[in-house]
């Protein structure tokens, strides 16, 4: 069961500023140049206006690099949305699940990964367990958690990703042909590459007796998980349609669930033609011609795609859609790409929702897609 989340992306900290960007639908990315460069990318940081977590020591602030104190932020404010604090149960029993950063080709490796910083800050004494799998590192940390919990190795997980911009991972973006100068388009025709994004987000997976015993209900269950691996990608390819629906359809079978039970998929689609193509045939060869019937979206226009944090930041805005009842468009959609026949959803509406499923497919073949129920 998901107790809590918290998040930090270009609009700042917290899910309201989040979501008021994706019911608008207002484009992500704007003209950026990292400390370190001389260089200017089109991208989208964490806003200049940003004040970390007040309840992050102060002696720690200013020894943090970015990525660490926007992580030690969404996981803190994961943890005040459960009801959590310092003291509130056997910190044994408490885990910590994080999602690698995507790093670019010859990058040096990161000294402290964000997830063990996340422990020392909460004071986890349980197991600490580290996901690659580039974009996709962030979705199967989350798996991982739950996984932990219906294990009996944790009763609390705090489970997420953090993704910093730094000079070499953008230039490294730029170069393959990965990014856009411009606002990225999911599934539109005209889409020519993702915006490279900030952020982090976390969530609280709780066992379900642990949370009731406590008087919390949560806000949903994670019914299914599909996590593949396409040995047939390389290292810098994503999966074809197949395998993306390979993901979607294990998911699906791991919950036991058919598939018009799906009201809405968040996909990972942000703007890279291949990943978007894939994804929306995948969607396809799932769901057949229930696929006229679940609304579709995505984050990665509004919000930018933060690579690594990408799929736990559209995991929290599934949340947030369950506990609204409301869904939120594609932004910069307006010409679907050739054959994506999907119900792409156009406008912010109300809407019953009850079952989520989000995607997320990695570079190098690590794929993961996960399904929500509401609680």
């Amino acid at each position: 069961m998901i107790t809590g989340y918290g998040v930090v992306t270009r609009c700042g900290a917290g899910i309201d500023a989040a979501w008021a960007a994706l019911s608008s639908a207002e484009p992500a990315g704007a003209p950026f140049r990292p400390a370190s460069g001389v260089e200017e990318f089109f991208a989208a940081p964490v806003p200049e206006s940003y004040r970390p977590h007040p309840d992050i020591p102060r002696n720690l602030v200013h020894f943090l690099d970015s990525g660490s104190l926007i992580a030690i932020d969404a996981a803190l404010q994961a943890l005040r949305s459960a009801g959590l604090g310092a003291g509130a149960g056997d910190a044994r029993r408490f885990a910590v699940a994080d999602g690698l950063p995507y790093r670019a080709p010859g990058q040096p490796a990161m000294f402290v990964p964000y997830g063990h910083a996340v422990a020392r800050v909460l004071g986890v004494r349980g197991p600490v367990s580290v996901s690659g799998g580039a974009e996709s590192s962030g979705l199967a940390a989350i798996a991982t958690a739950a996984r932990l919990v219906a294990g009996n190795a944790a009763d609390v997980v705090v489970a997420g990703a953090a993704q910093a911009l730094q000079l070499p991972l953008l230039e490294h973006l730029h170069g393959a042909g990965f990014a856009a100068s411009s606002p990225a388009r999911p599934f539109d025709a005209a889409h020519s590459g993702c915006v490279p994004a900030a952020g982090a987000a976390y969530v609280v997976v709780e066992a379900e007796g642990h949370a009731r015993q406590r008087g919390a209900n949560g806000f949903a269950r994670i019914a299914g998980i599909g996590e593949t691996f396409d040995a047939t990608a390389e290292p810098l390819t994503s999966s074809d349609a197949a395998e993306a629906g390979r993901a979607m359809q294990s998911a699906l079978a791991d919950a036991g669930y058919l598939q018009n039970q799906v009201d809405l998929l968040i996909s990972c689609a942000d703007g890279r033609p291949a990943t978007d193509y894939a994804e929306g045939m995948g969607a396809r060869r799932t769901f057949g011609r229930h696929a006229f019937y679940a609304g579709v979206s995505s984050v990665g226009g509004a919000l930018g795609f933060a690579l690594a944090a990408s799929g736990p930041i559209a995991l929290v805005a599934a949340l947030e859609a369950l506990r609204r009842q409301e869904v939120f468009p594609v932004a910069g959609l307006e010409t679907p790409e050739q054959d994506l026949d999907l119900a792409f959803v156009r406008t912010a509406h109300p809407e019953k929702l009850d079952c989520v499923l989000l995607t997320s497919l990695g570079l190098g073949g690590a794929n993961v897609a996960l399904i929500l129920q509401r609680v």
